[in-house]
Protein backbone atom coordinates (compact mmCIF):
# COMPACT_ATOMS: atom_id res chain seq x y z
CA UNK A 1 0.00 0.00 0.00
CA UNK A 2 1.29 3.55 -0.75
CA UNK A 3 2.62 5.32 2.46
CA UNK A 4 0.61 8.82 2.30
CA UNK A 5 2.26 11.43 4.69
CA UNK A 6 0.23 12.73 7.99
CA UNK A 7 -0.54 15.84 7.21
CA UNK A 8 -3.14 14.14 4.52
CA UNK A 9 -4.48 11.50 6.53
CA UNK A 10 -6.70 14.51 8.44
CA UNK A 11 -8.05 15.71 5.01
CA UNK A 12 -11.71 15.30 5.30
CA UNK A 13 -13.14 13.70 2.10
CA UNK A 14 -15.25 15.89 -0.14
CA UNK A 15 -16.26 13.83 -3.58
CA UNK A 16 -15.17 11.12 -5.49
CA UNK A 17 -14.66 8.90 -2.69
CA UNK A 18 -18.06 7.03 -1.27
CA UNK A 19 -16.42 5.82 1.74
CA UNK A 20 -15.56 9.41 3.14
CA UNK A 21 -18.19 11.41 2.46
CA UNK A 22 -20.12 9.98 5.65
CA UNK A 23 -16.82 11.43 7.53
CA UNK A 24 -16.50 14.18 6.44
CA UNK A 25 -20.20 15.59 6.03
CA UNK A 26 -19.06 18.69 8.38
CA UNK A 27 -16.86 19.90 6.38
CA UNK A 28 -17.59 18.72 2.70
CA UNK A 29 -19.05 22.10 1.42
CA UNK A 30 -15.81 23.75 2.70
CA UNK A 31 -14.06 22.12 0.42
CA UNK A 32 -15.97 22.44 -2.10
CA UNK A 33 -15.79 26.77 -1.60
CA UNK A 34 -12.37 26.42 -1.92
CA UNK A 35 -12.54 25.14 -5.87
CA UNK A 36 -8.81 24.41 -6.16
CA UNK A 37 -9.38 20.99 -5.52
CA UNK A 38 -7.89 20.89 -2.21
CA UNK A 39 -11.01 19.74 -0.44
CA UNK A 40 -11.22 16.38 -2.71
CA UNK A 41 -10.69 13.07 -1.38
CA UNK A 42 -7.11 11.63 -1.58
CA UNK A 43 -8.27 8.55 -3.63
CA UNK A 44 -10.22 10.45 -6.17
CA UNK A 45 -9.27 10.27 -9.28
CA UNK A 46 -8.90 14.03 -10.07
CA UNK A 47 -6.84 14.47 -6.47
CA UNK A 48 -4.82 12.03 -8.15
CA UNK A 49 -4.39 12.97 -12.19
CA UNK A 50 -3.65 16.45 -10.12
CA UNK A 51 -0.10 15.42 -8.34
CA UNK A 52 2.67 15.63 -10.51
CA UNK A 53 4.21 12.38 -9.46
CA UNK A 54 1.41 10.90 -10.97
CA UNK A 55 1.15 12.79 -13.85
CA UNK A 56 4.84 11.49 -14.28
CA UNK A 57 4.25 7.70 -13.69
CA UNK A 58 1.62 8.01 -16.64
CA UNK A 59 3.88 9.97 -19.05
CA UNK A 60 1.22 12.60 -19.56
CA UNK A 61 2.44 15.23 -22.59
CA UNK A 62 2.06 18.93 -21.92
CA UNK A 63 -0.96 18.82 -23.69
CA UNK A 64 -2.33 15.95 -21.42
CA UNK A 65 -1.65 18.03 -18.71
CA UNK A 66 -3.35 21.18 -19.66
CA UNK A 67 -6.17 19.00 -20.49
CA UNK A 68 -6.10 17.40 -17.06
CA UNK A 69 -6.52 20.94 -15.41
CA UNK A 70 -9.46 22.39 -17.41
CA UNK A 71 -11.46 19.10 -16.26
CA UNK A 72 -10.19 19.43 -13.05
CA UNK A 73 -11.29 22.82 -12.70
CA UNK A 74 -14.52 22.37 -14.43
CA UNK A 75 -15.68 19.69 -12.43
CA UNK A 76 -14.28 21.67 -9.34
CA UNK A 77 -17.06 24.59 -10.37
CA UNK A 78 -19.54 21.82 -10.68
CA UNK A 79 -18.95 20.06 -7.23
CA UNK A 80 -18.85 23.72 -5.65
CA UNK A 81 -21.99 24.56 -7.08
CA UNK A 82 -23.73 21.38 -6.46
CA UNK A 83 -22.25 20.52 -2.62
CA UNK A 84 -23.38 23.96 -1.49
CA UNK A 85 -27.14 23.50 -0.54
CA UNK A 86 -26.00 20.13 1.09
CA UNK A 87 -25.58 22.10 3.85
CA UNK A 88 -29.46 22.91 4.44
CA UNK A 89 -30.47 19.52 4.66
CA UNK A 90 -30.86 19.33 8.44
CA UNK A 91 -31.31 15.01 8.33
CA UNK A 92 -27.85 13.45 8.12
CA UNK A 93 -29.05 10.37 6.75
CA UNK A 94 -30.64 12.41 3.64
CA UNK A 95 -27.73 14.22 3.47
CA UNK A 96 -25.37 11.39 3.77
CA UNK A 97 -27.43 9.85 0.60
CA UNK A 98 -27.16 12.94 -1.00
CA UNK A 99 -24.04 13.36 -1.20
CA UNK A 100 -23.26 9.82 -1.93
CA UNK A 101 -25.25 10.24 -4.74
CA UNK A 102 -23.62 13.15 -6.12
CA UNK A 103 -20.11 11.36 -5.74
CA UNK A 104 -21.20 8.50 -8.36
CA UNK A 105 -22.43 11.09 -9.89
CA UNK A 106 -19.05 13.27 -10.34
CA UNK A 107 -16.88 10.07 -10.57
CA UNK A 108 -18.72 9.08 -13.73
CA UNK A 109 -17.89 12.27 -14.88
CA UNK A 110 -14.48 12.42 -13.70
CA UNK A 111 -14.09 8.90 -15.68
CA UNK A 112 -15.77 9.77 -18.83
CA UNK A 113 -13.81 13.04 -19.31
CA UNK A 114 -10.74 11.69 -18.59
CA UNK A 115 -11.12 8.58 -20.79
CA UNK A 116 -10.98 11.63 -23.36
CA UNK A 117 -7.74 12.61 -22.13
CA UNK A 118 -5.73 9.69 -21.06
CA UNK A 119 -4.55 6.70 -23.23
CA UNK A 120 -5.96 3.44 -22.27
CA UNK A 121 -2.93 2.54 -20.71
CA UNK A 122 -2.30 5.64 -18.31
CA UNK A 123 -6.12 5.17 -17.18
CA UNK A 124 -5.28 1.81 -16.38
CA UNK A 125 -2.12 2.72 -14.71
CA UNK A 126 -4.27 5.41 -12.81
CA UNK A 127 -7.27 3.17 -11.50
CA UNK A 128 -4.26 0.80 -9.84
CA UNK A 129 -2.65 4.04 -8.47
CA UNK A 130 -6.50 4.84 -6.84
CA UNK A 131 -6.59 1.07 -5.41
CA UNK A 132 -3.04 1.48 -3.98
CA UNK A 133 -4.35 4.54 -1.71
CA UNK A 134 -7.51 4.11 -1.12
CA UNK A 135 -8.86 2.10 2.27
CA UNK A 136 -9.51 -1.46 1.42
CA UNK A 137 -13.07 -1.65 2.57
CA UNK A 138 -13.27 1.57 0.26
CA UNK A 139 -12.55 -0.15 -2.90
CA UNK A 140 -14.21 -3.39 -1.91
CA UNK A 141 -17.55 -1.24 -1.74
CA UNK A 142 -16.94 0.24 -5.58
CA UNK A 143 -19.30 -1.03 -7.79
CA UNK A 144 -16.88 -1.89 -10.50
CA UNK A 145 -14.10 -3.63 -8.11
CA UNK A 146 -16.77 -5.93 -6.34
CA UNK A 147 -18.20 -6.80 -9.99
CA UNK A 148 -14.36 -7.29 -10.94
CA UNK A 149 -13.78 -9.79 -8.17
CA UNK A 150 -17.50 -11.14 -8.39
CA UNK A 151 -18.21 -10.41 -4.59
CA UNK A 152 -21.20 -12.55 -3.51
CA UNK A 153 -24.10 -10.69 -1.78
CA UNK A 154 -23.10 -11.27 1.10
CA UNK A 155 -19.72 -10.37 1.16
CA UNK A 156 -21.06 -7.05 -0.35
CA UNK A 157 -23.30 -6.82 3.00
CA UNK A 158 -20.49 -7.23 4.79
CA UNK A 159 -18.26 -4.61 3.58
CA UNK A 160 -20.82 -2.15 3.83
CA UNK A 161 -21.12 -2.88 7.57
CA UNK A 162 -17.53 -2.64 8.34
CA UNK A 163 -17.59 0.38 6.18
CA UNK A 164 -20.24 2.04 8.15
CA UNK A 165 -18.68 1.44 11.52
CA UNK A 166 -15.40 2.71 10.28
CA UNK A 167 -16.92 5.92 8.94
CA UNK A 168 -18.59 6.11 12.57
CA UNK A 169 -15.74 6.29 14.27
CA UNK A 170 -14.44 8.64 11.82
CA UNK A 171 -17.05 11.33 12.41
CA UNK A 172 -17.28 10.70 16.07
CA UNK A 173 -13.58 11.54 16.12
CA UNK A 174 -13.53 14.36 13.77
CA UNK A 175 -16.37 16.06 15.72
CA UNK A 176 -14.42 17.21 18.52
CA UNK A 177 -11.48 18.24 16.66
CA UNK A 178 -12.93 21.77 15.58
CA UNK A 179 -10.42 23.54 18.72
CA UNK A 180 -8.77 21.00 18.82
CA UNK A 181 -4.63 21.75 19.58
CA UNK A 182 -1.63 20.18 17.44
CA UNK A 183 -0.49 17.64 19.99
CA UNK A 184 -4.39 16.43 20.00
CA UNK A 185 -4.70 16.45 16.08
CA UNK A 186 -1.35 14.65 16.02
CA UNK A 187 -2.77 11.98 18.79
CA UNK A 188 -6.21 11.77 16.27
CA UNK A 189 -3.74 11.37 13.20
CA UNK A 190 -2.75 8.01 14.72
CA UNK A 191 -5.86 6.69 16.10
CA UNK A 192 -7.38 7.15 12.70
CA UNK A 193 -4.46 5.22 11.21
CA UNK A 194 -5.77 2.87 13.52
CA UNK A 195 -9.14 3.01 12.39
CA UNK A 196 -8.56 2.54 8.55
CA UNK A 197 -6.15 -0.27 9.32
CA UNK A 198 -8.23 -2.42 11.46
CA UNK A 199 -11.01 -1.78 8.43
CA UNK A 200 -8.96 -2.79 6.08
CA UNK A 201 -7.62 -6.05 7.66
CA UNK A 202 -11.87 -6.40 8.91
CA UNK A 203 -12.35 -5.95 5.16
CA UNK A 204 -9.77 -8.31 3.38
CA UNK A 205 -10.79 -11.11 5.74
CA UNK A 206 -14.27 -11.25 4.02
CA UNK A 207 -12.26 -12.16 0.63
CA UNK A 208 -11.75 -15.52 -0.51
CA UNK A 209 -8.00 -16.51 -1.35
CA UNK A 210 -8.64 -16.42 -5.06
CA UNK A 211 -9.81 -12.79 -4.64
CA UNK A 212 -7.51 -11.41 -2.61
CA UNK A 213 -5.12 -12.59 -5.42
CA UNK A 214 -7.26 -10.74 -8.12
CA UNK A 215 -7.39 -7.71 -5.73
CA UNK A 216 -4.06 -7.34 -5.12
CA UNK A 217 -3.23 -7.93 -8.96
CA UNK A 218 -5.68 -5.19 -9.62
CA UNK A 219 -3.25 -2.83 -7.51
CA UNK A 220 -0.27 -2.97 -9.89
CA UNK A 221 2.80 -2.01 -9.57
CA UNK A 222 3.62 -0.42 -6.16
CA UNK A 223 4.61 3.29 -6.07
CA UNK A 224 5.56 5.56 -3.25
CA UNK A 225 3.77 8.65 -3.01
CA UNK A 226 4.28 11.99 -1.44
CA UNK A 227 0.70 13.51 -1.05
CA UNK A 228 1.08 17.11 0.52
CA UNK A 229 -2.03 18.84 1.78
CA UNK A 230 -2.31 21.43 0.11
CA UNK A 231 -0.22 21.15 -3.38
CA UNK A 232 -1.19 22.04 -6.62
Amino acid sequence: MIRVRSALVSVMALVLAAAFVAAAQGQATEGARRGSGRGLSRGSLLSLIRLEQVQKELKLSAEQVAKVKKVSEDLTAQMREQYTPLREIEDREKRRAKMTELTDQFDRKAREQLRDVLAREQMSRLYQIRTQVRAVVESLGNTYVAGKLNLTEEQKKKVAQINKDMLAKRSQMFSGMRNASQEQRAEATQKLRKVRSDADKEALAVLTAEQSKAFQKMQGEKIELEMQRGRR
